[in-house]
C-alpha cells in the first residue's frame, strides 16, 4: 500500500498496475488509473503510433514486482517509461536483483535515477515514517492491507510461504511472534 499512498508525496496521477481482480482494492488505496497487466504491458497501454509520448512518461516508477519471486524483471521496460532529466524519471525498487542491491549498498550506481527503498537506522527517519503512517497534514493514516496473520511456528511459516509463492496474496502476510 505504500506505493499507492503516493498522494502523501504530492502525486496527482497514480497509476496502479495489477490484475483486474485487484483493481478495486488498488483504487481504494489511491490509484487514479489502473493498468491490468493480464491484458498487456504498461508500455502497450501507453503506446501511441508505435511510441510512448513524452507526456505519458512517468516522474516516478515505484516497482514492487521485479524480483519478487516469479522471475519478473520490469527494470529495463521501466527505464524507457521515465521522463528524462535528473529531477524527474526516478526508478525506485523495493526488491531488486542481487546486483542492484550490491550496487546500492556499495554506492556504485549505474544512474542517478535508480533507487532502492531503504531506510537509515536513525531516529529522524523513524519519526518521518511514523508521521507518514499517522497521516500527513491531517490526512487519513495509512492502513496496511493484511492478507493473513499467522503464528510464528513451523506450520505458520510453511502456510505463509506457500501463500507467498502462490502469487495470490493480496496484502501482507504477518507472522505473529505471540501466537
Amino acid at each position: 500500500s505504500s506505493g499507492i499512498n503516493a498522494e502523501y508525496g504530492g502525486a496527482k496521477d497514480i497509476i496502479g498496475v495489477c490484475s483486474g481482480r485487484n483493481a478495486e482494492l488498488v483504487r481504494s488505496l489511491g490509484a487514479t488509473e489502473i493498468i491490468d497487466y493480464t491484458k498487456g504491458s504498461v508500455t502497450d497501454y501507453l503506446l501511441e503510433n508505435g511510441a510512448v509520448p513524452e507526456a505519458k512518461k512517468f516522474d516516478i516508477i515505484y516497482d514492487c514486482a521485479t524480483n519478487s519471486g516469479a522471475g519478473e524483471d520490469y527494470y529495463s521496460s521501466s527505464m524507457g517509461l521515465l521522463k528524462p532529466g535528473s529531477r524527474h524519471g526516478q526508478y525506485v525498487a523495493i526488491n531488486g536483483s542481487p546486483g542492484f542491491w550490491i550496487r546500492a549498498m556499495t554506492g556504485i550506481r549505474v544512474g542517478a535515477n535508480e533507487h532502492l527503498f531503504l531506510m537509515k537506522r536513525n531516529t529522524a527517519e523513524y519519526q518521518e515514517l511514523g508521521r507518514i503512517m499517522d497521516g500527513l497534514e491531517g490526512g487519513e493514516p495509512i492502513k496496511p492491507v493484511i492478507q493473513d496473520e499467522l503464528p510464528f511456528n513451523e506450520e505458520g511459516l510453511k502456510q505463509g510461504f506457500d501463500l507467498l509463492k502462490s502469487r495470490r496474496a493480496v496484502g501482507k502476510i504477518v507472522f505473529n511472534m505471540d501466537m
